[in-house]
Order: structure tokens, then C-alpha cells, then sequence
């Protein structure tokens, strides 16, 4: 069994034309058949339909419309399309003129510092900590986690402990103890 006849073929068959395989195969297939014949009927309503001339105000308008717009987009020179070349005229200049070749100055890669602690002035725990430190004396050393202000610390609720650390934030002022 062969291919269906393809959409050109179909055409070129409607006009009367298309290979001899294509035609053979129209005959033979119902289906192919059917596609040319609705072809010549498409082409027939085609033919026989009257399209008015339009009138000659039409293509005198579109006329001066067409030159109108041929006007209207003339080709516009930028600044830049004489800078470009200006300035690459300049620069073959400078490299043929450039007086002796110096090689310029090697520089060494450098590496940005980097820290994972945040800067002393951005850490917040710092200042928890300055705080804490300023509460026991001056020292950590008598502290004892259990007992004392770490157990105290240890059994703060998750809303105590945002509380507590926004007073601390805040200098120990506001809100209600």
C-alpha cells in the first residue's frame, strides 16, 4: 500500500496536472479521491467568485499613503555611527604609534578575605555575650550549668528567649520584666 497523495499533490491533480504515480493512486484510494474532488469544488467556487476593482480613490490613497511613510523613514545618522569608526581609527592610531612595546606590570591574584564569624561590630552574640559577662562579675568561671543563671538560661521557653533577647538588643530598656 502506497502514501495517501500529499496536500500539493492533491492540488496540482485538481488543476489537471501531478505525476502519474499521484494520479494513479487517486484513482485507487477513496479517500484521495474524495480530497481532489473537494479540491476542483474549492477551485470552481474560486473561479466563479466576483471581487469587486476597487475604486481609483483607493489606489490613490494607498499611493500617498506608501509615500508618505517612504518620507517619514528616511535613514537617520547617529552620533554614534560616526563616533565608531572615529574611535576605532583612534585606537589603531595609538597601538601602531604606541612607542616602544613595555610589557605591562604583572599583578598577583589576590584572594578576598573571608570570614564565616560575621564582623565584631554585626555580631549580635557579642553583645549577649558583653551582657552576661557584665550580669556575673566580669568572668564565666563560677557559672555552673546546673545551677545559676545557665540552668536559668537553659530552661527559657522559645518566646522567653526571643524576649529576653530582643531586651538585650534594646540595652536592657523597655518592655516588662
Amino acid at each position: 500500500m502506497t502514501a495517501h497523495v500529499a496536500d500539493e499533490s492533491v492540488v496540482d491533480l485538481a488543476l489537471g496536472g501531478g505525476s502519474a504515480q499521484a494520479r494513479a493512486h487517486a484513482g485507487s484510494c477513496e479517500t484521495c479521491a474524495r480530497r481532489v474532488q473537494e479540491a476542483r469544488a474549492a477551485l470552481e467556487l474560486a473561479r466563479g467568485a466576483s471581487v469587486p476593482e476597487p475604486s481609483p480613490l483607493y489606489w490613490d490613497a494607498l499611493r500617498s499613503g506608501v509615500s508618505r511613510r517612504i518620507a517619514e523613514d528616511k535613514p537617520r545618522t547617529s552620533g554614534w555611527a560616526i563616533l565608531l569608526p572615529l574611535s576605532a581609527a583612534a585606537a589603531l592610531v595609538a597601538v601602531l604609534w604606541g612607542g616602544p612595546a613595555t610589557r605591562p606590570p604583572t599583578v598577583e591574584p589576590t584572594l578576598p578575605g573571608w570570614s564565616a564569624l560575621p564582623a565584631a561590630e554585626e555580631d549580635e552574640g557579642l553583645r549577649v555575650l558583653e551582657g552576661l559577662a557584665l550580669a556575673s562579675g566580669g568572668g564565666f568561671g563560677e557559672w555552673d550549668e546546673a545551677s545559676g543563671l545557665g540552668a536559668y538560661l537553659a530552661g527559657l521557653t522559645d518566646d522567653e528567649t526571643q524576649a529576653l533577647a530582643e531586651r538585650l538588643r534594646n540595652g536592657g530598656r523597655g518592655g516588662e520584666s
